[in-house]
């Protein structure tokens, strides 16, 4: 082979290359969403599925019989308007429901006791167990009737598992299944 018809090749494999580009690198470059639920600004206030858990147990103490009645027997409380912030995994499931706006929202580490170390909630057990005992967050946004958005939410809002988000709605905690639900009006990716 000449040294033209090498180069001839290599250009042409360069350019080949070049035009199809390397999979899905290209999409996530270049893969805007527009959903009128995501924000360009990380909504103030945020707090975690823990905190959330926490105050509404503080209310339902607070409040009297008759709501932790409801509490014992499954009841959901009253809904409260809340910024959680968390991270879209379900541990081993899949935390996204094919062809639904909804998805599972799981505590964060604590990034001050972590250190900096991505490893550290793996390998620290007092962040296993605080992360083990956290609630889980199903998020789901709905229409104006209320009805659940018959959409992928992957697709809708352009979130993967493991991706960290702050989501704003109204949420119920649901003790007796250590459950928050929201129904989300916003949502902002870190």
């Amino acid at each position: 082979m000449t040294l033209t018809a090498k180069f001839n090749v290599s250009l042409s494999a360069f350019l080949l290359l070049t035009l199809v580009g390397c999979g899905d690198e290209t999409i996530s470059k270049t893969g805007q969403v527009s959903s009128p639920f995501l924000v360009s600004s990380e909504p103030a206030g945020a707090i975690t599925p823990t905190e959330f858990k926490e105050a509404a147990s503080s209310e339902n103490e607070a409040s009297g019989d008759t709501l932790a009645e409801d509490a014992a027997v499954g009841n959901s409380l009253v809904a409260t308007e809340v910024v959680l912030a968390g991270k879209i995994d379900a541990g081993d499931l899949d935390p996204f429901e094919p062809g639904k706006a909804t998805f599972v929202l799981s505590e964060l580490p604590d990034a001050d006791h972590a250190a900096g170390d991505p490893d550290h909630a793996n390998n620290c057990p007092f962040c296993k167990r605080k992360l083990k005992n956290a609630p889980k967050v199903v998020v789901r946004f709905v229409d104006e009737s209320g009805e659940l958005i018959a959409q992928d939410a992957q697709a809708m809002l352009g979130v993967k598992k493991g991706d960290s988000v702050v989501v704003k709605g109204l949420a119920e905690y649901q003790e007796p299944i250590n459950m928050i639900q929201i129904n989300a009006e916003s949502i902002y990716r870190r």
